[in-house]
């Protein structure tokens, strides 16, 4: 059987456009990309001073209108009344809006939260479903230069509470519950702000379920009144203008410090980077209608789900919940029902769907309007990667991309970008424009091989990168820009192998971040739960394939004694319990082992690649 080859036509930029952005130096691209996709208010005087490096300013002295640069630039064209947000909740229940409608609540929310006191600079923190009002709170705090910091609804109080605690968020946005899940989210909220001293403003609760929720008086305010009050919503003057550098958000990340660390990300440079990298990647434009199935909270839900389809003027499909082996239905209901022209999902969601085994008359039917799909978040095996070339009724038109991104850098730095050069024939990952990669030792010397292992650093800084680690920033010189003893190598802490064409494999980081339909469950995270648990001595957890579900995540616990049988099964219900109260289910292993020892190498580390091969040949899983 001959290898697969995907047939694209790239149509907006072409592959000889990208060729030339390939030749450009990071500055001069940067410097490009900054008038073609970002309108300025006061020009930059320089693209890039690196006077006090890491800590790297972007576009100096330069001012950016956010609003203007997000969805107020649609208003004055034919795209205001064109759908900007097309949502299905979890019910049934669909809500539609215009590039008009959308930008007429934001501005109320703005207004709304200039008139509770918020101002520039003020953190709010968003614990909320994938609502409309989740995007409309994020675009609101944009427009008024607060810093929104969205945090995933599955996670616990406990873990709230810290994070709360850490980034002394002056507002914190949530609801009362979603329908048909367990998480009550506003008694959550009251449990984390019990835990703490400090106290926030304002609590904003959107009526999600109509459930009844503890209301603290004066406190407490209900979303919806905010927005139709004219008390709140009218008369207030709303500054759009920003410093090019001035923070637009912060996301609580997996880090190598022993509590949890928000990355900070700046106006300017990230919403150049969304909006090029969406463009790039999807080649899509205003007439195309994305679904990005990642949570809003996450990285790629911030990028790929809001800022840069909306600033190009596409309409966004969000579904409130997830899809999983167990309602794959929805996945191809959605995409006939909506039209979806492009979407980016991840490996495990997509497995799920090609197992599903639809009929070929189903699959046609529904993928008729399909011409691109995004994958990131993991390895894409050949079976699913054949399955979209042949399998899917357009054969060898609809390509898979393969992205590879972090929290960190704000989108995505390596693709295999549909209809260039080496896309065609197979999903290996490519750095973008702009992006210098190079594999080094744990010395820091360069590999200059190839099939070489070996830790995968950025040689050059990027406007997308995250600026800082909030109220850390001796951990984040020490954790990105300082592990190879040289300032000028940023750490992506991923291993990787380099091919002869170039290209590269990623194989794999101790901190491993796994996308699936709930969400992003980050391994070390996961481990240092477990290990703060008063009986467990060593942990490990690893992942390894499933063929239904993309991926298992195991977790092996060698306990500090062994009484007995009773003692065993009372100790995994003990661990199992201490991580849901500490960061919620969706931190809880697939499934957990209790062990008398873990493997080691001759280093005395823990032999991962030999845990993942014990776990391939347990019964059970």
């Amino acid at each position: 059987m001959s290898e697969p080859v995907c047939n694209y036509d790239r149509k907006i930029i072409s592959v000889d456009e990208y060729e030339v952005l390939q030749q450009l130096g990071t500055t001069e691209l940067v410097d490009r990309l900054a008038q073609k996709y970002l309108q300025w208010q006061t020009p930059y005087k320089q693209v890039l001073d690196s006077s006090r490096a890491p800590f790297y300013q972007w576009f100096s002295g330069g001012k950016v209108d956010i609003w203007q640069n997000t969805i107020g630039q649609h208003l004055h064209t034919r795209r205001r009344n064109k759908a900007a947000l097309m949502w299905i909740g979890v019910d049934g229940r669909e809500r539609i809006y215009t590039y008009h409608t959308l930008a007429y609540e934001v501005e109320r929310l703005a207004m709304a939260l200039i008139n509770l006191g918020a101002k520039k600079g003020d953190k709010v923190l968003i614990f909320t479903p994938n609502l409309p009002e989740t995007i409309v709170t994020m675009l609101a705090c944009a427009q008024i230069g607060a810093i929104h910091i969205n945090y995933h609804m599955a996670y616990s109080s406990e873990s709230l509470a810290e994070r709360l605690q850490d980034c002394q968020a002056n507002y914190i946005v949530t609801a009362d519950g979603c329908p048909q899940t367990s998480h009550k989210l506003k008694e959550k909220v009251n449990d984390a702000l019990n835990k703490i001293d400090h106290q926030i403003k304002h609590c904003i609760v959107i009526e999600r379920t109509g459930e009844r929720v503890h209301m603290r008086p004066k406190r407490d305010l209900w979303y919806q009144d905010l927005i139709t009050d004219e008390k709140y919503s009218r008369g207030a003057t709303v500054d759009t203008v920003r410093a090019a550098n001035h923070p637009l958000f912060m996301l609580y990340t997996s880090s190598k410090t022993k509590t949890a660390k928000a990355v900070v990300h700046n106006t300017a440079g990230f919403l150049m980077w969304a909006q090029f990298t969406t463009e790039l990647l999807f080649d899509m434009d205003d007439r195309d209608i994305f679904w990005c199935t990642a949570d809003l909270a996450w990285i790629t839900g911030h990028t790929y789900g809001i800022y840069g389809p909306l600033s190009l003027g596409s309409t966004v499909f969000i579904y409130e919940g997830s899809i999983s082996y167990a309602n794959t239905s929805l996945f191809f209901d959605f995409l006939e029902r909506f039209h979806i022209t492009r979407m980016f999902s991840n490996p495990a969601l997509l497995r799920s769907v090609m197992r599903a085994k639809k009929s070929r008359r189903e699959e046609a039917k529904a993928t008729n309007s399909l011409r691109l799909i995004g994958c990131g978040g993991g390895e894409i095996k050949a079976d699913l990667y054949n399955w979209v070339l042949h399998a899917l009724p357009k054969q060898g038109e609809i390509p898979l991309v393969n992205i590879w991104g972090q929290t960190e850098s704000g989108g995505s730095l390596m693709a295999n970008v549909p209809g260039t050069v080496g896309s065609k024939q197979n999903t290996r990952l490519r750095p973008l424009p702009g992006v210098k990669c190079r594999l080094v030792t744990k010395k820091g010397e360069t590999i200059t091989g190839h099939d070489e292992p070996g830790f995968l650093v950025l040689t050059n800084p990027l406007p997308s990168l995250c600026s800082d680690l909030y109220g850390d920033t001796k951990a984040y010189q020490s954790i990105y820009w300082d592990k190879f003893k040289r300032k000028n190598y940023y750490s992506t802490g991923d291993e990787a192998i380099r091919n002869m064409d170039g290209s590269y494999i990623l194989t794999g980081r101790s901190d491993i971040a796994l996308s699936s339909g709930a969400g992003n469950r980050k391994i070390n995270e996961i481990e240092a739960v477990i290990l703060s648990h008063e009986r467990v001595k060593e942990c490990a957890v690893v992942f390894i394939d499933h063929p239904t579900y993309g991926y298992m995540l195991l977790a092996f616990c060698v306990l500090k004694s062994y009484k007995d049988e009773s003692y065993k099964d009372e100790s995994l219900q003990a661990i199992k319990e201490h991580i849901i109260e500490e960061s919620g289910e969706i931190a809880l292993p697939d499934a957990i082992r209790l062990t008398k020892f873990l493997p080691k190498t001759p280093d005395n580390e823990i032999n991962r690649p030999l845990l993942k091969e014990i776990s391939l040949q347990m019964e059970g899983l």
